[in-house]
């Protein structure tokens, strides 16, 4: 068992918060063995783990799972001993759309996938604060144990370095032009910043959403130019972690415009 795992095993142990183990690169390289032994064949686990070199039913296996899961890079069907996992379409644009631009947008959209590094992107980006400042704000504001708190912060820049998200001008063309109007609710199945990327790839086929008219709306919000408004209707406790992460990841947004405009 590697350090990383082993602190990684501390940290389910202590119940810190969620977030995935390992960066987005070392992830992504993961999907590509996957792919190159599987191709998008679903494969139970211990096939995968092979692959990957971990037992059947070692923490390393389920930790990288969950993490690649977090990340977008993998679906997950069955449970149990039926329990077989497959490369995803975003994984898939990652390792093989050469398209201009498309592979960095999906890794992109990938990057901010995870709840917890959206929205710290969001107040992070693109100056981060000391490590000291950070870990003391993880360990005292949101719970996390020493140990998870490194392993997070750790996890977050090596992500954020490889999906290059500190370069704000590269995360859409033009901001302004593409946000304004831009109605975003949880029903998108992403994160803001990652609904953006998304939304600014290359087109691939995918199957058609349900209409919004079908669906519940506990919240909608409209991004630019220069403001957030929304309409609100909050019922439960999820509804308002992902109303304060698309907040959340909108401020880097504004800090930006605001200091050109200084």
């Amino acid at each position: 068992m590697t350090d990383e795992q082993a602190t990684a095993d501390k940290v389910r142990k202590e119940r810190s918060p969620s977030f995935p183990f390992i960066s987005l690169k070392r992830a992504v390289e993961r999907a590509q063995e996957m792919a190159e032994a599987h191709r998008r064949s679903p494969s139970r686990l211990p096939t995968v783990g092979e692959t990957w070199g971990y037992g059947a039913k070692s923490s390393g296996l389920l930790q990288t799972v969950a993490a690649m899961k977090a990340f977008g890079l993998i679906e997950d069907m069955g449970g149990g001993n039926d329990r077989r996992i497959q490369v995803s379409d975003l994984a898939w644009r990652i390792l093989h759309d050469a398209r201009p631009n498309a592979k960095e947008q999906a890794i992109r959209e990938a990057a901010v996938k995870p709840r917890l590094i959206a929205e710290y992107a969001g107040q992070w980006i693109p100056e981060r604060p000391s490590d000291s400042h950070c870990l003391s704000e993880l360990q005292l504001d949101r719970g996390f144990t020493a140990d998870a708190a490194k392993l997070f912060l750790r996890v977050f820049d090596e992500t954020v370095s490889f999906a290059n998200l500190k370069e704000g001008d590269s995360l859409s063309p033009s901001f302004q032009q593409e946000t304004s109007g831009m109605e975003a609710t949880p029903e998108t199945g992403f994160s803001p910043l990652a609904e953006m990327f998304r939304r600014s790839a290359p087109a691939v086929a995918t199957v058609p959403p349900p209409t919004l008219q079908t669906l519940s709306q506990p919240f909608t919000m409209q991004f630019g130019p220069g403001r957030i408004s929304g309409a609100f209707n909050i019922e439960f406790q999820d509804d308002v972690d992902q109303m304060i992460q698309m907040v959340s990841a909108m401020k880097v947004f504004l800090k930006k415009r605001e200091d050109a405009a200084n």
